[in-house]
């Protein structure tokens, strides 16, 4: 990538701003006549790596501290240039329109009755101010996390904590101390939660119902959440408790407190409870099977452990089909649909499902117009469940036929050692540490993707490029646009090259979420890409043209996309479809 010769780096020492912020920031310096692009970061490893992939590869650059931030701006003229470093100064400083305050530099904001904005320095001032509050955000450095819940548990307050790397002996700590006092702790690590139908987090706008959920899944828990919604089945709540709660060393606290609070509601709130999770440790799935097997339950109960073949006692026959088993996010919420009622099953089936003969007639004018060479799935997800979930059926269908990696492997996967490469098949979850230490998530800021969206184009042996795009609120205003123009330049290389690329995508999203589903679809549409109902399809879709149709579909389907528990409890031998 060139560039012309008037632009800049500065380095502001020891200057640490939430990445969040400093995102923000970017985007308002990019809106100024005369910029052709800036990039303001924490100098941190992945941040320097992304800055020298644009062609920042500057002494500066390499000497920033994690604790510096890098302003880079790249204009057209000098004018441009020295005017817009000023303006990015005075932002990261907050003294643009007449903010003397230094930006970031209180606990919270609160807005009153009278509009104003009321910024409280410490914890117990902010309690102080709202006495009746009952939940609240947290969204720190880990560390410091623990001394926080605990006094908001002791002021009898719930919490979601966005907060992730806190330390697993203080996360253990926090639950049972919240357990002792009657105080759910959603998290560390929840960027998800819908209570009374409105979202916390990372959230779609759905429909309110008769469903809970209890997950330990972030997209995971949005992708169930925006598949019933199109099914016409609402959700009341959506408990999301990080991705530790399920394993060993916390012993699933959390999970089983959210499961009987839900299964307490009374039947006209709540009738069926869906439980998501990567495959628990065997002593906490125990727990879990124990409780929704027991006499003392209420509901119907749907348990989703991804890519699990789960236990015999779920689906014993005398549980009279009150609790199904299910393998993927889809197949979920296929159950959970049954689990309403027939009407819901039926219409469920008809949005969520291509049929297998017409899937094969789709993708096979995809694989028609690749060349020999051309073999791999390149999976590039923002959606750190949508990366599990798409291991679990590519290792499954391709198994012996090519090696599948990952920065983030399942059993049956490799490790992609340097994650900013790509081999053979490759499912590269952006969400994890080594993208996102000093940075945005990838569902804020889509950089990265843009960067190896364009490498992995170049690639000859590449087939497919995988795709998911996260709408909702706390994403990005426009997460289709913000890359739409990466993907087609993407199709526009491999024309050069004499290939042909074909793009799968998912689109998690409803009609009522802010940035427009169906407008949403039609862009993408519009670029060539194959857009599939689930995150589980689109998976199934890339390998069937990957494998160019050699691939036995009713079976795949049996085992991925059931909804009454016979894909994980038969290991795929029945197709209800």
């Amino acid at each position: 990538m060139s560039f012309p010769s008037l632009f800049d780096v500065l380095i502001k020492e020891n200057y640490y701003k939430d990445s969040l912020q400093l995102l923000k920031i970017s985007d308002d310096i990019k809106q100024n006549d005369g910029i052709l692009d800036a990039a303001i970061v924490m100098g941190t490893k992945t941040n320097k790596e992304i800055l020298n992939r644009l062609g920042f590869n500057l002494p500066k650059v390499s000497q920033a501290k994690d604790t510096d931030v890098i302003i880079a701006i790249i204009a057209r003229d000098k004018k441009s240039l020295d005017l817009i470093l000023s303006k990015a100064e005075a932002l990261l400083e907050g003294k643009q329109h007449g903010d003397k305050e230094s930006a970031g530099g209180s606990i919270g904001t609160i807005n009153t009755t009278a509009g104003l904005a009321d910024r409280f320095q410490d914890l117990d001032s902010a309690v102080a101010f709202m006495p009746d509050a009952n939940l609240a955000l947290i969204s720190i450095p880990g560390e410091y996390v623990k001394d926080i819940c605990f006094k908001l548990i002791d002021a009898g307050i719930h919490q979601q904590l966005f907060s992730d790397h806190v330390p697993i002996e203080d996360e253990l700590e926090i639950k049972k101390y919240a357990r002792e006092n009657g105080i759910l702790i959603l998290g560390p690590g929840a960027g998800t939660s819908i209570i009374n139908g409105k979202g916390i987090g990372f959230s779609n706008a759905v429909k309110i119902g008769p469903v809970g959920i209890v997950a330990a899944a972030g997209t995971g828990l949005q992708e169930v959440c925006i598949l019933l919604d199109h099914c016409e089945v609402g959700i009341k709540h959506a408990l999301g408790v990080g991705g530790n709660d399920p394993k060993a060393e916390i012993g699933g606290i959390m999970m089983l407190e959210s499961i009987r609070i839900l299964d307490k509601c009374d039947d006209d709130e709540i009738k069926v409870i869906g439980i998501i999770s990567k495959p628990p440790s065997a002593s906490v799935e125990k727990k879990f099977i124990d409780y929704v097997v027991g006499s003392g339950t209420r509901k119907k109960y749907v348990i989703c452990f991804i890519g699990g073949s789960g236990s015999a006692e779920i689906v014993s026959p005398t549980q009279n089909g009150r609790v199904i088993q299910a393998n993927t996010l889809a197949s979920s919420a296929l159950a959970i649909a049954k689990q309403i009622g027939d009407k819901q099953f039926k219409t469920a089936l008809k949005e969520l499902i291509i049929p297998p003969k017409i899937l094969y007639g789709i993708v096979q004018k995809e694989w028609e117009k690749l060349q020999k060479d051309q073999k791999y799935i390149r999976a590039l997800y923002t959606g750190g469940t949508f990366a599990y979930e798409t291991q679990v059926v590519l290792t499954g269908i391709i198994g012996g036929r090519g090696d599948v990696y990952s920065n983030a492997p399942i059993a049956g996967a490799m490790l992609l050692h340097d994650p900013f490469k790509s081999l053979d098949h490759s499912i590269v979850d952006l969400g994890e540490e080594e993208f996102t230490k000093g940075r945005a998530h990838p569902m804020i800021d889509p950089t990265i993707r843009k960067i190896r969206l364009i490498e992995e184009a170049a690639d000859p042996g590449v087939a497919v490029l995988l795709l998911d795009y996260v709408l909702g609120f706390g994403s990005h205003p426009d997460p289709i646009g913000a890359i739409l123009s990466q993907v087609s330049e993407a199709k526009k290389i491999a024309e050069k090259g004499g290939r042909y690329l074909a793009i799968v995508t998912h689109v998690c999203g409803t009609a009522q979420d802010p940035q427009g589903y169906e407008q949403s679809i039609q862009r993408l549409k519009d670029t060539g890409a194959l857009i599939m109902p689930t995150n589980a399809l689109a998976a199934i879709a890339s390998a069937t043209v990957a494998l160019r149709g050699n691939i036995d579909l009713d079976k795949v389907y049996s085992k991925y996309l059931t909804g009454d528990g016979s894909g994980a409890r038969r290991g795929g031998q029945v197709n209800p479809l």
